[in-house]
């Protein structure tokens, strides 16, 4: 595999040879329900990494229809190419036609906020292996890497009016900050003093002012 090395939210497509990079072995029912998803030439997520790991490994995730959760820790020569989470624009089409509205409106806030916004969770695995997994009651999970504090507290402010005009479909996700790190978008939202972050690898409470010091300052 060329190019940069994938990171979360990234989904990865295994080659033929994926079994024997396996760092961690898999139980049969784990192995069949692999297989036959990567035969059937669909990807896998990727998850976050744990500490010890070392730079050419990567853990992956498998959800299934059903809900069940699979975890893979395999080598980075697994991979034969990868791809970065899908665009709400691209989801769109995928999407139930009630959240229509709601996602155009996420789309205009990432317009005005010149922010590309992705997309995890349910509808990105509906999208990019054509299986059904949307429910009724599914969130929309959403993405958001903003340059700047001040983009951060515009989107904030647009995401709660987005999501009081819409309640059909609840709007859920993750702000990507500048160190890999990610936060949940409604967490932050509330302005605690301490908030949940999900690293690259692990995940530790931090403070709100640390998170703002890692945006660079604003005249």
């Amino acid at each position: 595999m060329g190019g940069e090395r994938p990171v979360r939210h990234d989904w990865v497509y295994l080659g033929a040879n994926w079994a024997e990079a396996l760092r961690s072995p898999l139980v049969p029912d784990v192995l069949a329900h692999v297989t036959a998803w990567r035969d059937q030439g669909r990807p896998f997520a990727v998850a976050r990494q744990e500490p010890p790991d070392p730079e050419d490994d990567l853990r992956l995730g498998l959800t299934l229809p059903d809900r069940r959760h699979l975890s893979m820790h395999v080598a980075l020569s697994a991979v034969e190419r990868h791809l970065p989470p899908p665009t709400v624009q691209e989801v769109r089409a995928s999407a139930p036609a009630a959240w229509g509205p709601a996602l155009d409106d996420v789309i205009a806030l990432g317009t005005a906020l010149d922010l590309t916004v992705g997309v995890f969770g349910s509808l990105a695995w509906q999208h990019r292996s054509g299986v059904p997994f949307v429910r009724p009651l599914s969130d929309v999970d959403l993405l958001f890497a903003p340059a700047r504090w001040s983009d951060v507290e515009r989107l904030l402010f647009g995401l709660e009016a987005v999501s009081r005009r819409h309640s059909v479909v609840r709007l859920d996700g993750e702000v990507l900050l500048p160190d890999g790190g990610a936060v949940s978008w409604r967490e932050l939202a509330l302005e605690p003093e301490r908030i949940w972050v999900t690293g690259p690898r692990g995940a530790r409470p931090r403070t709100l002012r640390e998170l703002r010091a890692l945006f660079p300052s604003e005249s």
